[in-house]
């Protein structure tokens, strides 16, 4: 029982991180942008409430957690965090046109800040919220929800308050710039916790019918404004686009049979995550799909496909060498 469970739960990071790949394509389509940005970093998050469910009995203190995710989490964050800086810092060397001794500086503190340069800024902001989801399992239930629903607000109110939300950068001292980056960090993790609240509960929901919330969560998620966690680009109405559309796709995942592919990009989620875009795998594999398309016509929605389908294959020897030779570097035992 525990295998398939485990099993559903690839399948949705499966089919999460194929959509973070997609929404990573240059020419991908406003609508579609859309309604992948409506729940496919919201889908982790829940997932990771679901396993907080499946993990309730087990004992395992909050401390205990923290260092557990202290592990998985940030250790594989400042791993390919400490990489990319050595290739920018060459970058920087060699060709300061392509990319400033103040660009790459402004890098490095948003390493150290926890900020963090292109996507690797969401596994900060998935510590910081199982972090404060793990010491809130003290409360009583109502109180946990309660001090979740708060802290969430209070981030909402601060960022939309401070006008944090409007894609804007302060010019400011070193301290400021600083703390500027140490406070959006925070914020992520405590907007992003409502999503493993959810996640708690969707761990009962059953499979089947539950799948056509996916139809009403769609089409809110057309009708509303993008959502970007990574630059506080948060309204209320994204929290709702999240459930309805995470509550139909772990539906979904439960009544499906099991699918090895789903499986394997789930299980390998982080490595693809931190990966596919911040060491330019989509951008060469978009290069390539834009000399076959010279040769065969497609639309721009099979191109987009394409390419993601052949980024996930791309990732297939790169996720072996690093689960091979540095298990480490990502929070796993080395084999």
């Amino acid at each position: 029982m525990q295998q398939k469970r485990l099993d559903y739960l690839d399948m949705a990071k499966g089919i999460g991180i194929f959509l973070v790949i997609l929404g990573h394509i240059e020419y991908i389509q406003e609508d579609t942008l859309k309604w992948l940005s409506s729940f496919h970093m919201p889908l982790f998050f829940v997932v990771g409430g679901i396993l907080a469910y499946l993990r309730r009995d087990t004992g395992r203190t909050a401390f205990e957690t923290i260092c557990s995710r202290i592990r998985g989490v940030l250790t594989p964050y400042l791993s390919f965090s400490l990489m990319l800086l050595a290739m920018n810092t060459i970058t920087s060397i060699r060709n300061p046109e392509t990319l400033s001794g103040t660009a790459l500086a402004r890098q490095y503190l948003d390493t150290f800040t926890g900020y963090g340069v292109h996507i690797l800024w969401f596994l900060p902001a998935y510590f910081i919220a199982g972090a404060v989801f793990a010491l809130l399992q003290g409360m009583r239930e109502w109180q946990r929800n309660l001090a979740i629903i708060l802290l969430a607000l209070g981030a909402y109110g601060l960022s939309a308050g401070l006008g944090l939300d409007q894609y804007v950068t302060w010019e400011c001292s070193l301290g400021g710039y600083i703390g500027y980056d140490l406070l959006i960090t925070m914020l992520r993790g405590l907007l992003a916790l409502p999503f493993l609240l959810m996640g708690w509960y969707l761990a009962k929901i059953p499979k089947g019918w539950f799948t056509l919330l996916l139809i009403p969560g769609s089409l809110l998620a057309l009708r509303s404004p993008v959502f970007d966690l990574h630059y506080l680009y948060v309204h209320p109405v994204h929290y709702l686009n999240a459930f309805l559309c995470c509550a139909g796709i772990i539906s979904l995942v439960k009544a499906l049979p099991v699918n090895r592919v789903l499986c394997w990009l789930g299980r390998n989620s982080l490595v693809i995550m931190c990966t596919h875009a911040t060491f330019l795998v989509v951008y060469y594999v978009s290069l390539g799909m834009f000399f076959i398309k010279k040769w065969i016509p497609m639309s721009q929605p099979v191109f987009n496909l394409g390419v993601t389908i052949l980024v996930c294959a791309a990732e297939v020897p790169v996720v072996r060498i690093f689960n091979r030779w540095f298990g480490r570097l990502i929070g796993r035992s080395s084999k």
